[in-house]
């Protein structure tokens, strides 16, 4: 990193180099070693004593027209009087209203849980029982084995997860549609 502008730097990428450095040195806010480079560098550089004036007049000028409040005893004052002006009857009722409606806001969140447990178990339930029945009339019928040939006819216990699973997507479905359809 260079300390004094090159002539190959223009003041532009000059600016972004040094700029941030030396917003936070007016401020105090730079680290030590970034402040001894930029007070090394603040030595030989021209352009840098001039964003310093600038920045100096700028900060001479806001502080003149708005001068910094302060915050004594007569601010502290008048905090706890505005404080103070709120009677008790006013504070309780305002507990009261958040505290019913917390309690209003619990019970619509249970009745949803409850109406969607209502729906989504008989909707499962529905949907295994109907896929076990569309199986069962496939066996009978021997349209399994004509489908997926003699080979997967008689998978047993696989056969039955896999019922189950697709019975229970169907009455997850279901449910959907019968809390739609209950709106």
């Amino acid at each position: 990193m260079t300390t004094t502008p090159t002539s190959t730097q223009n003041p532009a990428e000059h600016h972004l180099e040094w700029n941030d450095r030396l917003q936070d040195w007016l401020d105090g806010d730079i680290d030590p070693a970034d402040g001894d480079l930029f007070a090394t560098h603040l030595r030989d550089c021209v352009l840098c004593k001039e964003r310093v004036e600038e920045f100096s007049t700028l900060e001479t000028a806001l502080f003149a027209a708005n001068p910094a409040p302060s915050l004594n005893d007569s601010f502290d004052a008048r905090l706890f009087a505005q404080i103070g002006s709120v009677n008790e009857a006013q504070r309780a009722a305002a507990r009261q209203r958040v505290e019913q409606e917390l309690q209003e806001n619990l019970q619509a969140l249970s009745r949803s849980w409850r109406r969607t447990w209502a729906f989504v178990i008989p909707g499962m339930i529905g949907g295994v029982l109907l896929a076990f029945a569309l199986v069962g009339s496939f066996d009978a019928a021997e349209v399994t084995a004509k489908i997926a040939g003699d080979q997967f006819a008689n998978m047993g216990s696989l056969q039955t997860i896999l019922t189950g699973l697709m019975g229970a997507a169907l009455g997850g479905f279901m449910s959907g549609w019968l809390a739609k359809v209950a709106d």
